[in-house]
């Protein structure tokens, strides 16, 4: 594949299943197209004539150090492949690394190439909600920079309403050619990950959920989530007969867990690393209710992808969070997920006890969040990126 001829540059160094996905269908309509990410598995799985893909340094989650110079590789080695492709081609952008648009605002200075934005979590603003980071000279270049390369971006793309109010607050996106951030909400494969009856479920039986109501925290156990809470109703749950708590992940908080559960003597916790992506579809069906823990005060800087997954396969997403989000009004307005308050360590026992005691209950949540899943969180939700990039006509 000429990279003369090359359409699009999508430059994500944490490239999972649902940008994967994304990638593949955009090459679809503008080929050829390049991806240029670490993440490992889109890099053995993405095979197409129409997108290439390359290896990146990947990200380091471990430590804060080791988390920034991940960012810093991946920085300098994508203005190096950059600089390698025409400048004809748009190059489309993902919010992590944070500082990753400085490389869209410089290609656009030196050869006047088009770039677009995707905000998947808003910094600073993310970092001084969570105390990580005081309002001060930092925050106010940081927000600075943000200012300029969305201000210059053609467009940019955001994954939840409150995001968008929050970036729209902050931001004078009249100028990009839309006039405002354009909302695009994540999904899952719904061909892919389904419920799946837990006696049939080969992850169910190895980790002894059969006959359980299986209460599923899946994804980053990081400072943005109040794994706290969860904890807390597991303690006070301890000894009932039925409801297990799995924990499926890695981050900050997976030790917290850990360490909780072994000093505590949790035995109705089971805490399991990341599994491979072959595994998703048994893992996610193996719950009945999905925990989506926001950490208060991070509820408008992120939108937490694995709710999508929890609807797909039939599970009851259930959201802690120190505020209403949209996805929590979401889940509300359609009867299909619960809500309460982070820190309300009673309402939260109260909501699981409410399903787990009432079988028809559970089971009309369940199949409510399928039938959600299937109409607006689907792959189809790609073909909207589609759409905002042929109507405002950004690659030739």
């Amino acid at each position: 594949m000429s990279e003369q001829n090359t359409k699009i540059v999508l430059l994500n160094q944490v490239a999972g299943p649902l940008f994967r996905e994304l990638a593949e269908d955009l090459s679809k309509v503008w080929f050829p197209a390049f991806l240029y990410t670490g993440h490992s598995d889109t890099l053995l799985s993405t095979a197409s004539v129409a997108l290439t893909t390359k290896a990146a340094p990947g990200y380091d989650r471990r430590s804060n150090p080791k988390r920034l110079l991940s960012w810093v590789c991946y920085f300098f080695s994508s203005l190096w492949v950059t600089l390698r492709q025409p400048c004809s081609a748009l190059l489309f952008i993902v919010s992590n690394p944070p500082f990753l648009g400085l490389l869209g605002l410089l290609f656009k200075l030196v050869r006047r190439q088009r770039y677009v934005l995707l905000v998947y979590d808003i910094y600073p603003d993310l970092l001084v909600e969570m105390g990580t980071l005081r309002k001060g000279m930092i925050s106010k270049i940081w927000s600075e920079m943000n200012r300029i390369v969305l201000e210059q971006a053609s467009l940019v793309f955001t994954i939840g309403e409150d995001m968008a109010h929050l970036l729209e607050n902050s931001y004078d996106l009249s100028r990009t050619a839309p006039g405002h951030a354009v909302v695009i909400h994540n999904w899952c494969d719904v061909e892919t990950i389904k419920p799946l009856a837990k006696r049939e479920n080969p992850f169910a039986i190895e980790h002894n959920q059969v006959g359980k109501i299986t209460v599923l925290y899946s994804g980053n156990m990081g400072n943005t989530h109040d794994i706290e809470s969860i904890l807390d109703v597991a303690r006070e749950l301890k000894d009932h007969g039925t409801i297990r708590f799995l924990f499926i992940g890695e981050g900050a908080k997976w030790s917290l867990v850990e360490k909780t559960k072994a000093n505590e003597g949790l035995h109705n916790i089971t805490l399991l690393p990341f599994q491979p992506e072959e595994v998703l579809s048994h893992s996610m069906a193996t719950g009945d209710i999905g925990i989506v823990a926001y950490q208060p005060g991070t509820e408008a800087c992120i939108v937490p992808s694995k709710t999508y997954y929890y609807m797909a396969a039939g599970l009851v997403p259930l959201v802690v969070s120190g505020k209403d989000t949209d996805l929590s009004r979401m889940l509300v307005e359609n009867c299909c997920g619960m809500s309460v308050r982070s820190g309300n360590i009673d309402k939260l026992k109260s909501a699981i006890l409410t399903l787990a005691n009432d079988v028809e209950l559970l089971k009309q949540y369940k199949v409510a969040a399928r039938e959600n899943a299937e109409q607006y969180f689907s792959r189809r939700n790609t073909g909207q990126y589609i759409d905002a990039l042929n109507k405002y006509e950004l690659i030739g």
